[in-house]
C-alpha cells in the first residue's frame, strides 16, 4: 500500500499543467484501477506463462530497437529538397490518379435563409468569399481557412457533392439547405477520372514517403555497420 501512495503521488506530477481537480481524479482513478489489475494477475500467476512471456519478451526488444532507433536517427533533421519531390511525382503519377472524379470547392454555412441571402448579396457586391468565411460561417473546421473544403468526390460526402454538380465555376451558389443549415458554395475546380492530381494536392504525401525512404535507408546503413562490427551469424535448424 505504501508503494501505492507514493506512485499515485508521482502520477499527480505527470499531469498536465492546468488540469482540473476532476482530471486529476480520474487520472488517479484510472491508475489505481490499472495497478489493482496488474496485482491480482501477479496473484493469480499469470507472469508465469511461457506464452505471456514471449509477448512480453517481444515487446521489450521492439521497445528497445525503437529507443536506438530514434537516438540515431530522430535527432537529424531529414531534408527533401524540390527536385526529389518532382521527380518523385513524375516517376509516379499512376499513384496520383483519380479513381473517381472529383471537385474543390468552398463553403459559408448559415443557420438562416435571410442570413445567407444577406452574405450572398454581400459576394455579388464583390466581398472576398473567404473574407466573408472567416467572419460568418458557421463550420468551425473551415471557417477559418476560408470556407475551404478541399478536394472530395461523391464517397467523401454525397450530400455536398451532389450540390455542387450543377454549380459554374467560381460563382456563389443561391443559398442550398442540408441538415447543418444554409450553404453558400463555390466551386473552384473540377476533376474528371483517371486524371492525375496536381502536385500541390499531393506534396505532403510524397514529403512524407520521400523522409520514410531516408529513414529506411539510414537504418540500413546502421544494420550494416553493425554487422561489420558484430560476430553473428544463422544457425541452420
Amino acid at each position: 500500500v505504501g508503494n501505492a501512495h507514493l506512485e499515485a503521488s508521482a502520477l499527480e506530477t505527470q499531469l498536465p499543467y492546468g488540469a482540473s481537480e476532476e482530471d486529476r481524479q480520474r487520472a488517479i482513478t484510472d491508475w489505481i484501477g490499472r495497478e489493482l489489475l496488474y496485482r491480482e494477475a501477479i496473484d493469480r500467476g499469470l507472469h508465469e506463462s511461457l506464452r505471456l512471456q514471449q509477448q512480453l519478451e517481444r515487446t521489450r526488444r521492439n521497445l528497445l530497437v525503437a529507443a536506438l532507433l530514434d537516438e540515431e536517427l530522430g535527432n537529424g533533421e531529414v531534408d527533401v529538397t524540390e527536385t526529389e519531390i518532382q521527380r518523385y511525382y513524375d516517376g509516379n503519377a499512376e499513384l496520383f490518379r483519380r479513381e473517381a472524379p472529383e471537385v474543390q470547392a468552398r463553403h459559408i454555412l448559415l443557420s438562416s435563409q435571410r442570413q445567407a441571402n444577406a452574405r450572398r448579396n454581400d459576394l455579388r457586391r464583390g466581398a472576398d468569399f473567404g473574407d466573408v468565411a472567416r467572419s460568418h460561417s458557421e463550420d468551425v473546421d473551415t471557417r477559418d481557412s476560408g470556407g475551404e473544403l478541399g478536394v472530395f468526390s461523391r464517397a467523401d460526402d454525397a450530400a455536398l457533392w451532389s450540390a455542387c454538380q450543377d454549380l459554374e465555376l467560381n460563382t456563389p451558389s443561391q443559398p442550398i439547405r442540408t441538415e447543418y443549415g444554409y450553404h453558400l458554395i463555390e466551386v473552384q475546380a473540377r476533376y474528371e477520372a483517371s486524371s492525375v492530381r496536381p502536385l500541390e494536392q499531393v506534396r505532403g504525401q510524397i514529403v512524407e514517403k520521400l523522409v520514410w525512404q531516408k529513414h529506411r535507408q539510414r537504418m540500413d546503413q546502421l544494420v550494416e555497420t553493425l554487422k561489420e562490427r558484430e560476430d553473428w551469424g544463422i544457425d541452420a535448424q
